[in-house]
């Protein structure tokens, strides 16, 4: 991997609890929600990694991107790092020109990557990242399928 993208404290402790948040919410508990704002300088024929350790199944992670200039985003499981830059099954993979927002429903858990990819680009990109993480949704109980039965008989 050519870099990965640091994390100033405040973020990385606030990613830190998204992920947690995600892990432990409780079914019915309406879980937690968190968010981490990052930058990131992505040198011209290069690319920069951004690690999202513990992501439980089913979660569901937001991304948006501002950027200096055209980069490709994607955002994968570690399985499929492993053969980056060749060719890979990212969760998602777009063009952000100057804005990009995308939201993923974590199809397996473990560890993601959210990738700036700027290695056709002939400039540096300067890319602000605003992350949330929020736990999987737990689905509505159904009401209790009414019995059918007589109707409008007197018991007497």
């Amino acid at each position: 991997m050519q870099g990965a993208v640091r994390l100033s404290c405040v973020a990385a402790r606030s990613l830190r609890c998204a992920l947690l948040a995600c892990a432990l919410a409780v079914p019915g508990g309406g879980g937690f929600a968190a968010e981490a704002a990052l930058s990131a300088e992505v040198p011209a024929e290069h690319w920069k990694a951004l690690r999202l350790k513990g992501l439980p199944k089913d979660a569901s992670v937001a991304v948006r991107v501002e950027t200096s200039g055209p980069i490709i985003v994607i955002f994968l499981h570690q399985d499929e790092l492993k053969r980056f830059p060749d060719a890979v099954r990212p969760a998602f993979v777009g063009t952000a020109e100057r804005k990009l927002s995308f939201r993923v429903t974590v199809p397996v858990a473990g560890t993601y990557y959210v990738i700036l990819d700027n290695r056709k680009g002939a400039a540096m990109r300067d890319v602000r990242l605003l992350i949330q993480a929020l736990p999987a949704r737990r689905p509505e109980p159904k009401p209790p399928r009414k019995q059918p039965g007589p109707q409008g008989l007197d018991a007497t």
